[in-house]
C-alpha cells in the first residue's frame, strides 16, 4: 500500500505538471517587437512630432526626438534620416544622433538614391514669386543634392505646382508632403523618374525644347542633367530601394496593380498584372523586394498576402481581424514575419504576417481619449536588432 500511495502521488504530480504546461502552451502569444521605431505623429499645421519607440518589457515607451517635422525619409541602410521643417532639410545620424542642415527653404518630396549618397526634393519658392494663373507661390522646382548640401536643379515647372493652381492660398508643407504624386523616384544611383504635367499648354518651350503636355520623364544625372520623355502610361506607386521591383498603375485609373522588375526601358515597359483585384499595395519587406498587399474581406476583416518576387504569383494569405484605411502606413521587417501599421486616428499595431495576430503598441484604457501626441501615426523607419 505504501508503494501504491507513492505511485499515486507521483502520477498526480506529473499530471499537474502536464496540465500546467499544456495550459501555458495554449495561451495565445502575440507578436513581439524589438529594435527602435521612428514615426511621425500628431496633427499640427506647424508640423508633426518625430517620435522614437522602444520596447520596455511587456510595454513600449516613446519619446519626442524633435517637433515641427513635415516629412521624413530613412536612408536605404536605415542609418540616416532626412526630414523637413519650415526652415529646411536636415540630416540626422540615427547612430550618433548628430544633426546638420543641408538645404534651407520650404521643401518636400524627399527621396533617397539607392546607394544613399544623394537625395531629391521639391522646393516651393516664396509667395512673392508668383506663377502664371496662380494665387500661391512660384513654380515648384525639383532638385537633387549630395550629403554635403551641394544641389543641382533637375526641373522647374513652368507653371505652379498642382497644389497651388487656382487656389486661394498655398497648401501647407504638411499637405504637400502628404501628397506624393509628382514626386521623383530613384531607379539607379544616377537616374530618377518623375512626371511632368503641363496641363493645357503643351507647346511651351524651355531652352529650345518643345514640351509635351504630360510625360513620364527619366533624368540622367551627370555633369549636366539629361531628360528623356516617354508617354505617361503608368503611375509609379513604389520602387524597392534595395533591388529591382516597382509597383505601378495605369495613370488614368486605380486598377489594376502592375508589377515590373525595373523601370529602365520606359518606352518599352510592359509590366505584369499583380494577382489580385481590388487589393492595395502596403509595402516591400525591408532589405528585400517582397511586395505585400491587403484586401478587405469583410467590414471587420482583412486578408494580407505577398507576391513571389520571381514570378509575381500570389502566395498564401493571412486573415487579420482588423481593417485598415487607405492611408495606413506600413513597415515590414526584413524577415517579412512582422509588420507595423500606423493608421488614423491613433492606431499603431504590430502584426504577425503569418498568423494574423496583432497587438497595439499603446492600448487605450476603456473610456479614455487618444493621446494627441499619437494621432495619425506614420511609421518612418524600423531599426532592427
Amino acid at each position: 500500500m505504501h508503494k501504491l500511495g507513492r505511485y499515486t502521488i507521483g502520477i498526480i504530480i506529473i499530471s499537474c505538471a502536464l496540465i500546467t504546461a499544456c495550459s501555458r502552451q495554449s495561451e495565445p502569444v502575440g507578436p513581439k517587437f524589438s529594435g527602435r521605431l521612428l514615426l511621425l505623429a500628431g496633427e499640427n499645421p506647424s508640423g508633426a512630432n518625430l517620435l522614437e519607440v522602444n520596447a520596455a518589457g511587456s510595454t513600449y515607451n516613446y519619446s519626442i526626438v524633435t517637433s515641427g517635422v513635415f516629412e521624413a525619409a530613412a536612408s536605404p541602410d536605415r542609418t540616416r534620416l532626412l526630414y523637413t521643417t519650415k526652415d529646411g532639410i536636415l540630416l540626422r545620424d540615427l547612430r550618433s544622433g548628430a544633426v546638420k542642415t543641408l538645404v534651407k527653404g520650404e521643401n518636400y518630396c524627399l527621396a533617397w538614391s539607392p546607394d544613399g549618397n544623394r537625395f531629391s526634393y521639391k522646393q516651393q519658392p516664396p509667395a512673392n514669386e508668383k506663377a502664371p494663373g496662380s494665387e500661391g507661390g512660384g513654380p515648384a522646382k525639383l532638385y537633387f543634392s549630395d550629403l554635403d548640401g551641394k544641389t543641382k536643379l533637375i526641373w522647374e515647372d513652368l507653371f505652379a505646382d498642382p497644389g497651388t493652381v487656382n487656389s486661394p492660398g498655398q497648401p501647407s508643407l504638411l499637405e504637400r508632403a502628404a501628397n506624393s504624386s509628382g514626386c521623383a523616384q530613384w531607379i539607379a544611383p544616377d537616374r530618377l523618374v518623375f512626371d511632368r504635367f503641363l496641363g493645357t499648354l503643351p507647346k511651351q518651350r524651355k531652352s529650345g525644347e518643345v514640351l509635351k503636355p504630360n510625360t513620364t520623364t527619366l533624368a540622367i544625372l551627370s555633369d549636366s542633367v539629361k531628360l528623356s520623355d516617354t508617354d505617361r502610361k503608368w503611375s509609379i506607386e513604389s520602387i524597392c530601394q534595395v533591388g529591382s521591383a516597382a509597383v505601378l498603375r495605369p495613370h488614368d485609373q486605380a486598377q489594376p496593380i502592375l508589377m515590373a522588375k525595373n523601370l529602365e526601358p520606359l518606352k518599352t515597359l510592359d509590366p505584369s498584372p499583380a494577382s489580385c483585384s481590388g487589393c492595395r499595395f502596403v509595402g516591400f519587406a525591408a532589405q528585400s523586394c517582397v511586395p505585400f498587399f491587403i484586401e478587405d474581406a469583410t467590414s471587420t476583416r482583412s486578408e494580407l498576402f505577398y507576391l513571389n518576387p520571381t514570378n509575381w504569383q500570389r502566395q498564401r494569405g493571412t486573415r487579420i481581424e482588423h481593417t485598415f484605411s487607405g492611408t495606413a502606413k506600413v513597415l515590414i521587417k526584413s524577415s517579412a514575419r512582422l509588420m507595423i501599421v500606423g493608421d488614423v486616428p491613433a492606431t499603431l499595431l504590430l502584426v504577425d504576417t503569418e498568423s494574423g495576430e496583432f497587438v497595439p503598441f499603446f492600448p487605450k484604457s476603456s473610456g479614455s481619449t487618444a493621446n494627441p501626441e499619437l494621432l495619425s501615426p506614420r511609421p518612418v523607419v524600423w531599426i532592427e536588432n
